[in-house]
């Protein structure tokens, strides 16, 4: 994987080059790279088989600030392959999918290696393809949904990653704290984001054409996210399972205006029965606790609409928002903030290229900081982290995107014991 990304460093340059894609025009025009001129993915497609891969790599280097400065960049990766079944083409079973998604994270990251004080981590990471799950391949995902016609009601089961349904967020941004389930971030230890996956089920339906509500039940496992040895990710055992964390969403789907301006809003609370106290335990005491709490409200919403938009287009300026609150007695965080700015569509050449700025806010729990210190502990002396980043996500053809970045951490690991670091970044989505 290392390999693959030091060779897709050395080919910017290249494909970067107009003449390049003036001699070869049929590769600019194809939606996948590894796209077939007889439609072979086509035919598949209707029968209802559909695929997908890509593969993502995040390369990183801090500027200034941090703990080593001017450091060799690092780079990590992410490659996903993504398969459905419609079972209703394929065998008559009518609004019946299965989805599967394999995954693997390889690569090394600046955070971690140049960046963070390691008696104070930081908070979020500089780049998100290096996370949880950053060994070898995994099974990402393998579900069932039924979708019923009445009430707008659908049923999911099997392994699933919870913010694959719940506190859904788009990732445009290279820095993990603007990518993703924001759960998933901040009370990390209890939910799992992707390429995490644990069995599960899902329960949704309609209140109203715009309003919809879910409840989920997902076994908590701490060998599902701590797996570190090649084939681990795809145990699907339950040995050492302990409780279950149950989350709840209402989802509101407004359009506003003559424009008609989409939203997505969404308020959500969760609830975890873990009970070993090496899962789950008194940020103070240090005794088991049996249960923990957070709740959440994600905004996404289109601001203006670009003049000359074609139908169907999302040209113009969006924002997002998201807020959490976790349980003080429990979790190292007790609270985030954040909003970002997003235009898309900047040239009517690249009506989906995507102008993002973002920031954030994480903020300790004091219950947890005064413990620490209690213990001689003092350097969590900052008592919030933040983040910015501002990117440009260039969509060179349909199935090759660059995003240069600039990123900012403020008082990284919620510490003072560090300058601010400044960072630059480049991601690289490959779909085939």
């Amino acid at each position: 994987m290392k390999k693959v990304v030091v060779v897709a460093l050395a080919l910017y340059p290249f494909l970067l080059s107009p003449s390049v894609w003036a001699k070869h025009s049929h590769l600019a025009s194809r939606t996948h790279l590894l796209e077939d001129g007889q439609g072979k993915r086509q035919v598949l497609a209707n029968k209802g088989i559909r695929f997908d891969a890509n593969l993502i790599s995040d390369t990183a280097y801090l500027i200034s600030g941090g703990r080593n400065p001017g450091a060799r960049p690092e780079s990590s990766a992410h490659l996903g392959l993504d398969v459905d079944f419609n079972m209703q083409t394929l065998a008559g079973w009518k609004g019946v999918n299965i989805h599967t998604q394999i995954t693997a994270r390889q690569g090394q990251n600046t955070s971690v290696r140049n960046l963070q004080d390691p008696m104070a981590p930081e908070l979020s990471s500089v780049q998100v393809a290096f996370a949880r799950g950053n060994q070898g391949s995994r099974l990402s995902e393998l579900s069932i949904e039924k979708k019923f016609d009445q009430h707008g009601l659908s049923i999911k089961a099997g392994r699933l990653n919870l913010g694959g349904d719940f506190d859904v967020m788009s990732c445009h941004f290279q820095n993990s704290s603007f990518c993703g389930a924001q759960m998933g971030k901040w009370q990390s230890g209890l939910w799992m984001n992707t390429p995490v996956a644990q069995w599960g089920a899902r329960v949704k339906f309609g209140i109203h054409p715009e309003l919809s509500a879910q409840i989920g039940v997902y076994e908590f496992n701490p060998d599902n996210g701590n797996a570190h040895a090649e084939g681990q990710g795809w145990s699907l055992d339950s040995q050492h399972a302990d409780g279950v964390t149950v989350p709840v969403e209402l989802i509101w789907h407004p359009q506003f205006g003559s424009h008609d301006l989409a939203g997505t809003y969404r308020a959500g609370f969760m609830w975890n029965t873990a009970h070993d106290v090496n899962n789950q335990k008194n940020v103070v005491t240090g005794l088991a606790e049996n249960h923990s709490d957070g709740e959440w409200i994600s905004i996404e919403q289109q601001l203006t609409t670009k003049a000359g938009a074609g139908s169907g287009t999302q040209q113009g300026l969006e924002t997002f928002e998201n807020f959490t609150w976790h349980d003080q007695a429990t979790n190292k965080i007790d609270n985030t903030q954040q909003i970002g700015l997003e235009y898309v569509g900047l040239s009517d050449h690249h009506p989906h290229d995507i102008l993002g700025l973002a920031v954030n806010r994480v903020h300790l729990n004091p219950h947890f900081v005064h413990t620490q210190e209690l213990h001689g502990k003092h350097q969590f002396n900052a008592r919030a982290e933040y983040n910015l980043e501002l990117n440009y996500n260039y969509n060179l053809t349909p199935w090759l995107l660059l995003r240069p970045d600039l990123q900012y951490v403020v008082h990284p690991g919620s510490s003072n014991n560090l300058n601010n670091a400044f960072v630059v970044g480049l991601t690289t989505k490959l779909v085939f």
